[in-house]
């Protein structure tokens, strides 16, 4: 990555002004000491929303370990039926990441829509905490809606107990601070490069040992590949004296067809919602399971 950014200038005569990274601070750490660019042009490092996102999940799922044995102020533990369940983690970690995406050109509305995620789910009929829910006659909130007709006839579903909201009140805190929301302006994602990482992996695949040359092959045939479609190939067969027929033509031409029909299905609504719910299905049959025969692993026990 750093050398990427030293040659940037001299090859495309242009400066990188904001690096996107994970939660890993080595390259952005590499980028500050060397500064490609001098003292005068620092890069700003943003956060991927969707590692961010994550980031949620992974801290409710330590609450889930830390305090598996331990009882909370109602006398009951963390997880179990009503409580901090798998799939409310996964739903909680999805309208978290949503807040920051329906609001990425405001640091202040996003943290009001996160928190309107903690006070939505945590709400009862003796304690509405709809305090930050939008409030517009569309809105997603069924409570705010409903004091525009018939609030009388609005009943909560059953929520987060409010010991486990006290215990994962603290994750919301954290992950709603300024300091880190202000990365995430603009919503950005390292997704195609998820992507092309993906596409290496088929090529060159981290269960086997590769050497660096076989590595580097892989790497720049699935970039040329990510980059143009599967019909460079020929081109790239050609460059080695190759003669290319039809046979070889139509199904790399199928190919790139179907990549694109797939990413379009993919990016409608309806496919997104599908896959969500097939998600959380399989959350609830691991919960319904473990209820029932309890945990057969615990990290570090064995």
């Amino acid at each position: 990555m750093l050398r990427i950014f030293n040659r940037s200038e001299k090859l495309h005569n242009l400066k990188y002004s904001n690096y996107i990274g994970d939660g890993d601070t080595k390259t952005f750490n590499a980028l500050s000491e060397n500064k490609p660019y001098g003292d005068d042009y620092l890069i700003q490092k943003i956060e991927c929303v969707g590692h961010v996102q994550k980031r949620m999940g992974t801290r409710f799922m330590k609450l889930k370990l830390v305090y598996s044995k331990k009882e909370l102020s109602d006398g009951k533990t963390i997880g179990g039926k009503g409580r901090l369940t798998d799939s409310l983690i996964d739903k909680l970690a999805h309208y978290y990441g949503n807040a920051i995406r329906c609001n990425s050109t405001s640091v202040k509305e996003m943290r009001k829509a996160i928190w309107a995620v903690w006070g939505h789910s945590c709400s009862t009929n003796d304690e509405p905490m709809h305090w930050f829910c939008p409030t517009k006659p569309n809105t997603w909130c069924k409570y705010n809606a409903a004091i525009n007709n018939n609030l009388q006839k609005y009943k909560h579903k059953p929520s987060v107990a409010k010991a486990v909201r006290d215990v994962i009140k603290p994750v919301f805190a954290d992950l709603s601070h300024p300091a880190l929301l202000k990365k995430c302006l603009g919503g950005k994602t390292q997704n195609p490069n998820e992507s092309l990482n993906s596409l290496i992996c088929k090529f060159c695949p981290k269960t086997i040992g590769s050497r660096l040359q076989i590595a580097e092959i892989a790497a720049n045939l699935e970039t040329s590949v990510f980059n143009d479609g599967n019909q460079i190939l020929i081109t790239i067969l050609e460059k080695f004296g190759l003669e290319i027929n039809r046979n070889v033509c139509v199904p790399l031409a199928e190919r790139d067809n179907r990549r694109i029909f797939t990413s379009k299905q993919r990016l409608l609504e309806s496919s997104f919602e599908a896959r969500r719910a097939k998600k959380i299905k399989k959350s609830k049959e691991i919960e319904l399971f473990q209820e029932q025969d309890g945990m057969s692993y615990y990290p570090g026990e064995f």
